[in-house]
Formats: structure tokens, sequence, C-alpha cells
């Protein structure tokens, strides 16, 4: 009740000011999926020799499933604009089960309400402001979400796109010629605390809900922009950007991890870092073009894991028929019981096909997930979807 009083307090408030300006800009998106799922879970690495790699069980569904968000923008000032976007499924994904048991997953949440401040040489955004995802953030992001242990530590699931999409704090860029400098803040609880326990007196008491938060710095480079400074290579319709960010995360330690925890230290020494490459031709005139995006990110995590994230998305597209194929690969080396030592590798494999008639996107899709750990297969994957999509 609390958190929709909020919200509609917000957004009430943010409508009486966008009605008394002139600039007012709206938006929305309606999605509903058709989905069928079949899951496998084979005995895995804690099984004894004779049943790893052996089929345990096989679940099937067909799901169907809705989705929306709606938001707009308002100009403040002559360099302040504000923003507010709700979603369904905030807390979960967006796209919720259509059914007559449980209907609060299509409920309207706050997923985006900040400030925009943009002066003449920077862009500063406050609140809960957009963020898009990257092999970086989907590495963070996946053991981040604690409220959802199927897709923990799984990173392939698109888990920062699909659940969060938001910053919670600030980010800063600043263009200087043919790079865009930039930071980010983003805080993961607010209001948390934790205790502290004399030294004759070793127990350890750590609250779930205590402030964890990163801090991110990096660049964007136009790479064709500053090859044509130098005048090395002018193709028409060819763009290329090269993006990298490292950060600091402060996060919670997991005093159940190992037996020989230090329990004076209640963070995990972390620190996490990606690179992302994105490749784009396109001719306007013939309507074609194909684009190629590389992501990679590392997060290691003392005592915790080390994890690696690569992202391959290649593209292409003719008269508005576009057709993608995304492969993704995370390798995870855990270092907690039962796994201690052993090695956890999740693949996924995204083929989907788009089409736009009359404004109506048309997205038939497969992906194949894979779980792997030592060796052993632990799980499979396979969805069917059928996804439509207006936007208005």
């Amino acid at each position: 009740m609390k958190k929709w009083f909020i919200t509609i307090t917000l957004t009430a408030m943010l409508f009486d000011v966008a009605f008394a300006t002139n600039t007012f800009n709206w938006f929305g998106v309606v999605s509903s999926r058709l989905r069928h799922e079949i899951s496998e879970e084979y005995y895995g690495f804690t099984a004894t020799d004779s049943a790893r790699g052996l089929l345990k069980h096989t679940d099937a569904n067909t799901k169907t499933r809705l989705g929306y968000k709606f938001g707009f923008t308002v100009e403040l000032s002559e360099y302040v604009t504000g923003a507010v976007t709700l979603r369904s499924g905030v807390g979960s994904v967006m796209w919720q089960d259509v059914n007559n048991e449980n209907t609060s997953g299509l409920q309207p949440g706050l997923q985006e309400a900040y400030i925009n401040w943009k002066p003449p040489y920077a862009d500063l955004m406050l609140g809960r402001v957009p963020q898009k995802g990257n092999a970086m953030w989907d590495l963070y992001a996946a053991s981040n979400n604690l409220r959802d242990p199927v897709r923990q530590d799984n990173a392939t699931d698109g888990v920062f796109n699909d659940k969060m999409g938001f910053l919670n704090g600030a980010k800063l860029t600043v263009p200087v010629g043919p790079v865009t400098i930039r930071g980010a803040y983003h805080t993961d609880y607010v209001s948390g605390y934790e205790r502290d326990y004399t030294l004759d007196n070793k127990q350890t008491d750590i609250s779930p809900q205590m402030d964890q938060y990163i801090f991110i710095g990096g660049f964007s480079l136009d790479v064709i922009q500053t090859l044509n400074g130098f005048n090395l290579l002018k193709v028409k319709g060819l763009n290329c950007n090269l993006d990298f960010d490292y950060g600091l995360p402060s996060r919670i330690g997991d005093k159940n991890r190992t037996s020989t925890v230090d329990t004076d230290s209640v963070y995990v020494d972390e620190n996490i870092w990606g690179i992302t490459e994105k490749i784009r031709y396109y001719l306007e005139e013939y309507q074609s073009g194909a684009d190629f995006i590389f992501s990679y990110g590392y997060d290691r995590r003392e005592d915790v894991y080390t994890a690696r994230f690569w992202d391959y998305t290649l593209a292409g597209e003719y008269r508005g028929l576009r057709l993608t194929g995304r492969y993704q690969y995370n390798s995870q080396i855990l270092n907690f019981r039962p796994y201690y030592g052993a090695t956890a590798i999740r693949t996924a494999m995204h083929v989907y096909l788009n089409y736009i008639l009359w404004n109506l996107n048309i997205q038939p899709r497969f992906i194949l997930f894979e779980t792997e750990i030592e060796g052993n297969k632990t799980s499979t994957n396979e969805r069917y979807e059928l996804t439509t999509t207006i936007r208005f």
C-alpha cells in the first residue's frame, strides 16, 4: 500500500507540472507473448558418479504473458527535464502470466522517475534513471537479485534489462569530442543497517536490507568520428562505438559461503569491469543494414566466485524484416559449498525474427539455455515464443 501511495502521489504531482508547461511528451508499449517452454533437469555435480549426467525430470508448460510500459517527459526549464515511467512486473520481469489466480504482477509499478539536468557541456540524471544493460551490468545484477534464486547467477537470461533496467542514484556524462566520459552510482537497498559486536563476542549479525552500492566510471568512444578526424576512414552508413566501464562495488558478505569466513568483515572484496563494441552499417536508401555487438564482463568476488561473460549479437535487416542471432557464454568459478572450486558454464542461443506491420512488431523467438557444472549438464531450457508489441 505504501509503494502504491508513493507511486500515485509522485505521478500526480508530475502530471500537474507537465500540464502547466508547454513541452509534454508521452509514450507507451503494450506487448503480449505466447510461450511454450521445455525444461530438463539432470543429476549434476553433487550426485553420485553413476547418476551424473542422467535425466532427472522434464517439465513443459505453455503460458500467455502480457506486459506494458508507459510514461512521459516534461520540460521543466531550459536545462531541466523530468520523466516518469511505469510498467508491469517491477521487481520481476515485465511480462506477467495471464491467469485468474494472481493478477498482482500486472499492476503498474515505478520503473523510472528522474530529473535530467543538461547544461551546455554535461548531462546529469538524478533519481531512478534509465540504464541499458550489457554483459557487465547483467553479471552484476544476476547475483545481486536476491528475490529469484532460480535465475540468481544466470547472466545469460538478461537479468539487468529484464528485471532492473534502471539505476537508483545518479549518472553523469560529459562529451569531449569523440569521447564521452561517464560515471554512475547505483544503490540496491536503502534504509539498511548493520550490527557490530564487541571483540569478546565473535557473532556476526547482518541485515539483508543493508545498503549495497556501486560506483562505475567509464567512457564511450566514437571510433568512426575519431578515424575521420585523421582522414583514415570514410564509409557511408558506418558507425562504431567502443564502451569501457570499471567499478568497485561495496557489497554485503555472505557469512555462510565457507566455514572460514572472517567474522570481522561484512563486505566482500569485489571488482567489476566490462567492454562493449557496437558496429552498425545501414544504408537508408536501400532500407537495409547489419549490426554486430560484442560485450564482455568480468566480476570477481573474493571467496565467492570469479565470473566472466561473453555476449555476441549479429543482426541483418532488409526493408523492415530483421533477423537476429545471439550467443552468450558465462563462466563462473565457484568458491562456496557444495561447489567449492568447481566451474559452472551457462550458455544461451537466441534466434529472433522481427517484422513491423502497420506499427505492430511481430517477433517469433527461439532461446536455448544450458547449464553445466564441471562438465556435467545440470539443466536445459527451450523457449518457443511469439511476441507482438505495439508502441505509441
